[in-house]
């Protein structure tokens, strides 16, 4: 049985492992606001940019990010 704690830490972790990140993402837009409050076009993007950049950025909340990072502009992501 999950607790409240439990359930949100669980939500935060990207599941990149259902993208080919080799073959690219799509242009789906289903933002994502990460854990460096960077908006992300979608989920597939993240992990990318996770891959591309050797980082760990996890998922703060689905949605805009309500105090963006000037680093967030979705049509580059």
């Amino acid at each position: 049985m999950f607790n409240n704690f439990s359930i949100i830490f669980f939500r935060l972790q990207a599941d990149c492992g259902n993208y080919d990140l080799r073959k690219g993402c799509t242009k789906m837009f289903d933002p994502i606001c990460g854990t460096d409050d960077v908006l992300y076009s979608n989920e597939c993007l993240l992990c990318s940019q996770n891959l591309q950049r050797h980082t760990n950025v996890r998922i703060k909340y689905r949605g805009k990010c309500q105090n963006p990072s000037p680093r967030s502009n979705p049509a580059q992501n």
